[in-house]
């Protein structure tokens, strides 16, 4: 019995009060960083920090496999280690990124906050009600629009999704995939320009980003839950650095205006308060001084911040008066993740780290991160060509699940249920029930398809020997199911 094997996209997804710093002349005298290359301090002290404890940063990012750290004090890198170059999924870091990009269209008068989805033709595949259409795009990207679909890369949302038309738009907050992914919709229709190759010509270029490209966008289609896509991203550590900086400079960079102040201003500003301090803004998480786990890493307590978050804890922390920037990336490609917990108290190192006042002309060096033992290679993206319906056609239909099939890593599947495999505007699909849709894509092997790294995830199906499909065999990591070709009625 021959097969064929296909592997799959993931089914899982991802105004600031001022802190009275220890260092206050810090935030009034900082170095904005060049239009070049990232820059290192040659010598720790020189910016006021104890290079053996940095030191200790790093060795316990590599104790959790972690994929990369950066820190940026006063434009300039003060700690690196790991492949910072390496491009890594943003995962639910993507929010913020497209955040930025909201604020570029604001300051050029291309988005109007205050219009609303139907000024935007936003209906689904379940018609939105008047009230539903009636949300604005400020509560859209604040996640209130009171709009509560399916959406594309929403699974680990789907079980806690209040009920439809429980809340009108703009009374309850949701962290909600559908309104995030409807934000990179408007922006595309707002402003007639393709979202990726916007962040390239807006953000991407001006910042001197190194590694970013268009290609490192894409699209998650989950056709049978929504119309539209939620935008990924995978971008590299160190230019995720730069999008951080920028913020931390109020939206300028090398003398030129990229961002408004206004919109840095209003978009890290708590626009829900979750309690203890910390909040929502414009597709950025918020915290007061004094906010959330204060006791446990009281350096970090005493200053206001906000950073984006994703899967594996993907982070980007902007602390302003500490005039600190810091980039942790979790290796989710090979499916590591680091705990929260691990993660804040890597931030509250960096700050107990802190020293002295920093010279004002330091000795720089190029940038020279430092190597995680416990790194692996990167992931092998696959090359992707287009197949002819024709050739899919012999693996389209229903394949039914083993009586015994009930859990698929984290999701619970009905015994007997059905696996589907279809076309959605000419590439083909597979839907999991409870699960989503997942794309599958071509390699140059005639009979694979694959998908953009996902290590352990898989479909393989099954022929017989007159070359007939028979069946599937899906793969999650250590999980394994198989469903058989239903027969037609």
């Amino acid at each position: 019995m021959s097969s064929s094997t296909f592997y799959l996209l993931p089914l899982f997804v991802a105004v600031v009060s001022c802190a009275t710093s220890e260092f206050q002349t810090v935030a009034q005298s900082a170095t904005t960083a060049s239009s070049g290359p990232w820059l290192q301090y040659t010598d720790l002290r020189q910016a006021g920090f104890d290079g053996q404890a940095l030191r200790r940063v790093c060795e316990r990012a590599d104790s959790l496999h972690s994929g990369a750290v950066m820190v940026v004090f006063r434009g300039r890198v003060i700690l690196a280690c790991g492949d910072v170059n390496r491009k890594l999924e943003a995962h639910s870091v993507r929010k913020s990124l497209v955040s930025g990009l909201f604020g570029t269209a604001v300051g050029r008068g291309e988005i109007n906050l205050d219009s609303t989805l139907a000024d935007f033709a936003i209906d689904e595949r379940t018609p939105l009600t008047s009230t539903e259409q009636s949300a604005t795009i400020r509560q859209v990207i604040s996640a209130r629009s009171g709009v509560y679909l399916p959406a594309a890369y929403g699974a680990s949302q789907d079980r806690r999704r209040p009920r439809r038309g429980s809340h009108s738009p703009g009374t309850h907050w949701f962290y909600n995939n559908w309104d995030f992914n409807i934000a990179g919709v408007v922006y595309e229709r707002a402003t007639r320009e393709d979202l990726y190759e916007s962040f390239d010509r807006r953000l991407a270029k001006p910042l001197g980003m190194e590694d970013w490209e268009p290609a490192d966008g894409f699209r998650v289609y989950e056709p049978t839950k929504s119309r539209y896509p939620a935008q990924t991203f995978r971008i590299s550590t160190r230019d995720l650095a730069r999008f951080g900086q920028l913020y931390l400079q109020k939206g300028e960079w090398a003398g030129r205006r990229i961002l408004p102040v206004e919109w840095v201003t209003e978009s890290t500003r708590p626009h829900t308060d979750d309690g203890d301090g910390t909040g929502y803004g414009y597709m950025w998480w918020t915290y007061q001084a004094g906010s959330l786990f204060t006791a446990k890493y009281p350096k970090l307590g005493k200053y206001a911040f906000y950073r984006a978050l994703g899967t594996g804890e993907q982070g980007l922390w902007v602390i302003p008066d500490a005039d600190l920037v810091v980039v942790h990336r979790a290796d989710t490609d090979h499916g590591r993740r680091v705990d929260g917990e691990d993660h804040w108290a890597l931030v509250e190192s960096v700050l107990e780290a802190r020293r002295t006042e920093p010279k004002p002309r330091p000795d720089l060096r190029p940038l020279q991160p430092t190597v995680l033992s416990s790194q692996l290679p990167p992931a092998i993206i696959p090359e992707y060509r287009a197949l002819p319906e024709s050739f899919l056609d012999s693996y389209l239909g229903d394949y039914e699940l083993s009586p015994g099939a009930v859990h698929f890593g984290e999701y619970k599947l009905t015994p007997g249920s059905t696996v589907r495999v279809f076309l959605f505007d000419g590439k083909p699909y597979v839907h999991l029930p409870g699960a989503g849709d997942v794309q599958m894509f071509a390699t140059a092997r005639r009979d694979i398809l694959t998908v953009r790294v996902v290590p352990g995830m898989g479909i393989a199906f099954e022929r017989s020997a007159d070359g007939e499909v028979t069946a599937v065999t899906l793969t999650l990591g250590d999980y394994t199911l198989k469903a058989s070709r239903a027969q037609p009625q």
